[in-house]
């Protein structure tokens, strides 16, 4: 029943901004005006004759790079780790075969000086998964360098995530001893559970676990994972002759 909102009244309400569409683009928007009228969630407008840009991507290094005032040069200063058995987390310079380490100076990129550059990345665009030969120091000089092939990847947030996972679980693990156990999950959705299956199942013997859902962009498996840290909690309370004291209300 649309919401109990006057359809008809909405149309025309938003009928005068027509004339000012100049492009798909602007219709699109003035359709998702509408359709907030209805006060809905999930509702949403899009495809239509909208005009395809070439995207060109920018090469990425999974690595934390700094310009160095004194040489000009690039540092890394910190390598991300990654899973290179994942794709989704490569982190370039920990591939087989890359000699980079923290502290490292790029000195050129496919034998471009990047003393001589405003940006490095400038020299890594549209390098996507292609290969790149770095000249690598541990000074900012020229002497004793050395080259390494290293194949850019299009996008370092999952290495960032998979940084921050990793140092809330050492923490969890130093501030009580190892007898807690840490998971996060990202969202309510196939990745959200593919993450709380990973973490669980490790951590299956500790005392208690935290289940952060910060960021947590939704979905609807939230009632699986209540349902298997029941299951777990119940079946871990029989094999140790204790009552089992999971609260799916203090979850």
């Amino acid at each position: 029943n649309m919401h109990g909102v006057d359809w008809e009244k909405v149309r025309a309400s938003y009928e005068p901004l027509l004339p000012f569409v100049r492009h798909r683009a602007d219709l699109t928007y003035v359709i998702g005006e509408m359709i907030g009228e209805l006060s809905a969630g999930h509702t949403y407008v899009g495809g239509g004759d909208l005009p395809r840009k070439e995207r060109i991507q920018t090469g990425l290094l999974g690595a934390v790079i700094q310009k160095d005032a004194a040489s000009g040069y690039f540092r890394i200063e910190k390598i991300l780790k990654g899973q290179n058995w994942d794709k989704a987390v490569r982190s370039p310079l920990t591939d087989i075969g890359v000699d980079a380490r923290d502290g490292d100076y790029i000195l050129a990129v496919d034998g471009k000086p990047t003393n001589r550059m405003k940006d490095i990345y400038e020299s890594l665009v549209n390098t996507v998964g292609k290969q790149v030969r770095l000249k690598l120091n541990s000074k900012a000089e020229e002497a004793g360098s050395r080259e390494t092939v290293v194949v850019p990847i299009a996008d370092e947030s999952p290495l960032y995530y998979y940084s921050w996972v990793q140092g809330n679980l050492e923490k969890v693990e130093k501030a009580s001893g190892g007898r807690v156990g840490y998971i996060h999950v990202p969202d309510m959705g196939t990745g959200g559970l593919n993450e709380f299956v990973k973490y669980f199942y490790p951590q299956l013997r500790k005392q208690a676990v935290i289940v952060d859902v910060r960021g947590n962009g939704g979905g609807n498996v939230s009632p699986l994972l209540i349902e298997r840290l029941r299951r777990e909690s119940a079946m871990i309370g029989i094999a140790r002759n204790t009552t089992p004291s999971f609260d799916p209300e203090y979850v």
